[in-house]
């Protein structure tokens, strides 16, 4: 009697959330489409959406699925599918609601959103970016959905030239730079520099497309081959940017702002 007491007890023991979604669609495919709801028989606390979860965005979107919400993910348009496969081992198999591709317009985008909320009976609390090339879409279409937002008043805030004319803006040490889309756009930069010179793309993550030039032959034929090129994430090279070489200790700063308060979580230095 006692272990059939036992037994049953562990088998009456409520779920949480997470536990009941995942175990209830082992056998769903994970490329489910809004109309394929899943049978949810337990309230979550709310559907978040991230904007391309790959790398250690996938690592958030299980932390956010831990704490008892509905995720789901939304490609943009021409992202790596190579990158959607790029999945940290400890994270193992990807548990979506759903997951969709960008639409034509941000209102028909966030109408399909809307609509999975609706269907699922969960309220869309959250729209964030799962990685560094979900940020553009992330900011317009949590400001447009009215959620929680870093807006869109600052175009583009990937682009790397636009960052270092934000913080010179204030008063702050910044490179010296030249970008554009056609060498000659830069050719003056290049011309007056001292060597060696960075190039890189205007928008990309960590190393893709960063060289080094040792003199303008080499820094023009960089800059041709990164305009013919196809970023890591997907996507041509928007734009080329010229640098100034930085020569000193590099330091990585990990930093988390929320209405106002900042807080630094983590520093790396050699």
């Amino acid at each position: 009697m006692v272990k059939e007491n036992k037994t049953k007890q562990k088998t009456d023991r409520k779920r949480t959330p997470t536990e009941r979604y995942n175990n209830d669609n082992d056998n769903n495919n994970k490329t489910m489409t809004p109309i394929q709801t899943p049978q949810i028989s337990e309230e979550f606390l709310g559907l978040v959406v991230l904007v391309n979860p790959y790398s250690t965005g996938c690592i958030i979107a299980q932390e956010i699925s831990k704490r008892g919400y509905l995720i789901a993910a939304l490609w943009s348009k021409g992202f790596s599918e190579a990158m959607k496969l790029h999945v940290p081992q400890s994270c193992g198999e990807m548990n979506y609601y759903a997951q969709w591709t960008q639409l034509d317009s941000l209102q028909a985008t966030g109408e399909m959103i809307r609509d999975a909320a609706e269907n699922c009976n969960t309220e869309l609390v959250a729209c964030i970016a799962g990685g560094e090339a979900g940020v553009d879409l992330a900011d317009a279409l949590s400001e447009h959905l009215g959620l929680l937002t870093n807006g869109t008043d600052v175009a583009n805030r990937r682009d790397k030239k636009i960052q270092q004319e934000l913080i010179r803006d204030v008063g702050m040490r910044s490179v010296r730079q030249a970008a554009g889309t056609k060498l000659e756009e830069v050719m003056d930069f290049l011309k007056s520099e001292a060597y060696p010179v960075v190039l890189k793309p205007t928008e990309s993550a960590g190393s893709d497309g960063v060289k080094l030039c040792y003199n303008i032959e080499e820094a023009s034929e960089h800059f041709e081959h990164l305009m013919k090129s196809q970023m890591v994430n997907g996507g041509d090279c928007p734009a080329v940017l010229c640098q100034e070489f930085l020569k000193g200790t590099e330091y990585v700063i990990d930093h988390v702002s929320l209405n106002g308060v900042h807080k630094v979580r983590g520093m790396e230095y050699p």
